[in-house]
This record gives structure tokens, C-alpha cells and sequence, in this order.
């Protein structure tokens, strides 16, 4: 079964390389402009300040200001090695969004909604989205006692990583490739912090 599971990442892997090597060659993939044409055909206001909305909450320092909140509040309730966690999954994710981000070196889209100066793959927003809040889904039948309560935030959590994903798109800040790419490399991210604070609980437990 570990093997499987090794495998399995191994595969995802070597997608996440091939598409950030393609990403590097190609300006597009196919699909990318119908389906940025297609989010932007929702013409609605709401929808405008809700992508909008929700993009803000990924930029600089509203980041930071989140991740703060969050150890805080998981201090607060002597949750430590959970916000050691949330702080490392994080700042790590970042790190290398930026590192792969000036390796493939793929220009943004241009956008008449948003300054798309920059590089644009992988989507520095959709990564940290999956990662941080991928990591709250997993913590949330730990950190609520009711099950009810557990699964409604994690409703929200995924709402949110769709939006995200969404809202980057809508925006012209990124191609929906960019976000696939960042899917990916937010789970293959994700999944090693799961396992290694998993194997960190059972440790302090067995010591405890």
C-alpha cells in the first residue's frame, strides 16, 4: 500500500514537471482562452466583486495577516503543533511558488481588470489556497467537536480554493493551465505535510 502511495505522487510529480515544462514553451494551452472567455462572459456584478473579493484575500498582506490570525487563534486553544504547521506549510508553499514561478518564466495574460505585470505560472494565490486551506479541511474534524460544524467548514474551505481559482482566471492574472499547474503542486505540497503531522501526532501521543 506504501508503495502505491509513492507511486501515485511519483506520477503526479512528473505531471506537475510536464506541465510547467509545456507552460515554459507554450504562451497557451488549448483550452486556456475558451475557458477564460467563458468565466468572462458571467456578466453580473456580484460575481465582478466576488472574484474581485475574494482575490484580495490572496494578495499581500492580507496573507500574512490570515496566517497570523490563524496561529493565534490555534495558540489561543493550545493547539501548537498545529499552528507550527499552518506557519510552515505556508511560508514553504510560497517559497517555491516564487522559485518555480522565475524558472518557467511564463508572462501573465494581459487583463483590462488588473495590473498583469509579473509572471504567471504557477498562480502564487491558487497554490497558497489549496495548501492552507487543504490543510484546514484535513484539521477540521480535530479542531470542532461536532461533526455537523466540521463538515460545513469544510464546505467553505473548498468554496474557497474553487474561488480562488476562479477569481485568478476572471481576472486575466492567470491562464486556467497556470491554475492546474498550481493544483498540483499545492497537493503534491499538501500531501507530505499531512502525512509528516500525522506521524508528528502519533509520536507525541505514544510519548505523552
Amino acid at each position: 500500500m506504501e508503495r502505491r502511495r509513492v507511486a501515485i505522487y511519483a506520477v503526479f510529480l512528473v505531471l506537475f514537471g510536464l506541465v510547467g515544462y509545456l507552460a515554459h514553451q507554450f504562451a497557451n494551452f488549448p483550452g486556456d482562452v475558451a475557458i477564460s472567455g467563458w468565466l468572462g462572459g458571467f456578466d453580473s456584478a456580484f460575481f465582478a466583486w466576488l472574484m474581485e473579493a475574494v482575490s484580495w484575500l490572496g494578495d499581500n498582506p492580507q496573507t500574512v495577516v490570515t496566517v497570523l490570525g490563524l496561529v493565534l487563534v490555534l495558540l489561543y486553544f493550545k493547539r501548537r503543533l498545529e499552528a507550527v504547521f499552518v506557519v510552515s506549510v505556508t511560508a514553504l508553499a510560497g517559497l517555491i511558488n516564487w522559485l518555480l514561478k522565475a524558472l518557467v518564466d511564463r508572462p501573465r495574460p494581459g487583463s483590462e481588470l488588473l495590473d498583469s505585470g509579473g509572471l504567471s505560472f504557477p498562480s502564487g494565490h491558487v497554490t497558497y489556497a489549496v495548501v492552507l486551506f487543504g490543510f484546514l479541511f484535513y484539521l477540521a474534524p480535530r479542531l470542532f467537536q461536532r461533526p455537523a460544524v466540521a463538515r460545513i467548514v469544510q464546505a467553505i474551505l473548498i468554496m474557497l480554493i474553487l474561488l480562488t481559482a476562479a477569481s485568478r482566471v476572471y481576472l486575466g492574472a492567470h491562464r486556467a493551465s497556470d491554475v492546474l499547474g498550481s493544483f498540483l503542486l499545492g497537493g503534491l505540497l499538501l500531501v507530505p505535510a499531512v502525512v509528516f503531522f500525522h506521524n508528528r501526532l502519533k509520536i507525541r501521543d505514544t510519548n505523552a
